[in-house]
């Protein structure tokens, strides 16, 4: 008797131990450094208050807009330190990943893209899939690339930036962290000068630099507009974001939750491009509105001279990047873009 009942009783310490595994909760602190209201704000909220709705109890994901848990250049680094039942999820620019996977960088090259529809053929391919695989044997995996839009330029001066290299030469601008951004800037004829985003602001307000490039939501919700002078519509190259996750973290989710998560990633992605497109026209007019800054736009000369002085851009990273890839990508988009021309 008293054998079984100590057999039953360690039966039932068992049970209530798989329980409390099975009901352990996961949290995913979730950091980045734009405002809630841009489209990588909206994407992140959106992805949090489902995953806290659908797996509740199970998995808790927590927001940290506006750098207020970590910046770009520390938020990595934390992430694959994470350890245990808390994962760091973060969607860092493009520029940030060259460390982990040079081949990102095709992201950065200068007029590679007709427009947004160009990026989102690359980002859904399998190569970009093979853009991001070098980043797991460094700990992390890459979840998503999301939008925040083709990129302009701004300047404070007494006129807009329109030809290379005579309204560049002697400025200074704020780029990324990314060597394909200077590379760009110094074959404009332009100084460079890497920043973190949250020091933009107040750099160009102070005159450390005179001009900087951006999509249109960080342009206004950060309201560079109110210190500069002119906005170029350039549209010559793509602000976007990989959203990673700890590769550890991720790998030990069983099975269902992973699933769930990736669903969930899947439709934040789709309300992230739906927020990108409406802030490229809506950002756009409420700056103009605002009547700061002055929009001007590029004539198709103009718009080639500038295609024409950054040309060499890419063939200074064609190593790096991989020349086959990136013949895979130009004959991804040439189709889309022939496509465009003959309609």
């Amino acid at each position: 008797m008293h054998k079984g009942i100590k057999t039953l009783l360690a039966a039932a310490m068992t049970t209530l131990a798989m329980t409390g595994i099975a009901q352990a909760e996961y949290v995913i602190k979730f950091s980045h450094v734009v405002s809630p209201q841009t489209p990588k704000g909206v994407a992140a909220d959106y992805f949090a208050a489902e995953v806290n709705k659908r797996l509740a109890g199970k998995v808790r994901v927590e927001v940290f807009p506006n750098s207020q848990l970590y910046d770009d250049n520390k938020v990595m680094e934390a992430m694959r330190l994470a350890s245990g039942d808390t994962g760091i999820m973060a969607a860092p620019s493009l520029s940030k990943f060259v460390k982990f996977s040079k081949q990102l960088q095709a992201f950065d090259i200068p007029f590679l893209f007709g427009g947004l529809e160009d990026v989102h053929k690359l980002a859904d391919s399998p190569l970009a899939e093979t853009m991001t695989a070098p980043m797991q044997r460094k700990g992390l995996k890459g979840l998503a690339f999301w939008d925040n839009g083709m990129k302009v330029f701004s300047i404070k001066g007494d006129k807009p930036l329109k030809k290379i290299p005579d309204d560049f030469s002697g400025k200074k601008f704020r780029i990324q962290s990314s060597n394909v951004h200077e590379a760009m800037i110094k074959a404009m004829g332009g100084t460079p000068q890497k920043l973190p985003f949250k020091e933009v602001y107040t750099a160009l307000g102070q005159g450390v630099v005179d001009g900087q490039e951006n999509a249109w939501a960080n342009v206004y919700s950060k309201k560079f507009y109110e210190v500069q002078d002119w906005i170029t519509v350039s549209n010559h190259g793509y602000l976007g974001y990989l959203v990673v996750v700890s590769a550890e973290f991720w790998n030990g989710l069983p099975a269902d939750i992973k699933g769930e998560l990736a669903a969930i990633m899947k439709e934040a992605t789709v309300i992230n491009r739906a927020e990108a497109e409406k802030a490229d026209k809506g950002e756009r007019a409420k700056i103009e509105a605002a009547g700061y800054a002055k929009v001007v736009e590029l004539s198709p000369a103009e718009r080639q001279q500038w295609k024409l002085a950054l040309a060499g851009v890419e063939d200074q990273f064609r190593d790096q990047i991989g020349a086959g890839l990136l013949q895979d990508i130009h004959t991804l988009l040439d189709s889309t873009q022939q496509a465009k021309a003959g309609n």
